[in-house]
């Protein structure tokens, strides 16, 4: 197998960075994770609504 040499510095687009620095903050945050395992959770038992749905609710509360 052939040795690479240790890199000294990588060049990406500032998009990408950024979103590489959000998706840490995220994956940082064990009550964000926890959420997202509720939501995801949610959606495979269908515990859902639809946008309609949802937009009806929405506008009830106001």
């Amino acid at each position: 197998m052939k040795k690479t040499a240790d890199v000294e510095m990588v060049s990406i687009p500032r998009p990408l960075y950024e979103s590489l620095l959000e998706t840490l903050e995220v994956l940082s945050d064990k009550s964000e994770i926890e959420s997202i395992r509720r939501g995801i959770q949610d959606i495979r038992k269908r515990r859902t609504y639809s946008e309609e749905d949802f937009l009806e609710m929405y506008e009830n509360q106001s």
